[in-house]
């Protein structure tokens, strides 16, 4: 291990600890940013689904559906690892969910009433929707 930075954790054996395999239970990808009430709508719809949770990074709006891979086996393994998709071959083990908890999203909405006071603090878009008091999508 460099000693120049003790932080840094020893790929070679992070897949292994990563448990329950963090990085193999969501998908997200970027959406267009809302700029009108009906896309906030929409967005309010998005989040109104089970698993579901909405982040800004970098000033830029994701959706992103917490759901486990299909190949994960029941001890935390690719099931297809010499056959993975590129996605999962990119993935750096370097900036990744086991290194850190933090993600570095500016916002995280993890549940309707989340976004819902999101829009009425940021926004001038008026709804008048209330709390449901829905729990939260994810955790």
């Amino acid at each position: 291990m460099n000693k120049n930075n003790k932080n840094k954790r020893n790929n070679s054996s992070q897949c292994a600890k990563c448990l329950p395999a963090k990085c193999c239970l969501y998908f997200a990808f970027e959406i267009d940013n809302p700029e009108t009430r009906k896309d906030y709508e929409s967005l309010l719809w998005k989040i109104a689904h089970d698993k579901v949770s909405l982040y800004i990074y970098r000033k830029k709006w994701h959706i992103m559906v917490h759901t486990r891979c299909h190949f994960l086996t029941a001890d935390n393994k690719c099931g297809i690892y010499e056959q993975r998709p590129y996605l999962c071959r990119e993935h750096s083990a370097e900036d990744c969910e086991y290194t850190s908890d933090d993600y570095g999203f500016s916002e995280h909405f993890r549940s309707y009433d989340e976004l819902l006071a999101y829009i009425q603090k940021n926004t001038s878009f008026r709804f008048k929707h209330k709390p449901t008091g829905s729990p939260l999508n994810c955790d």
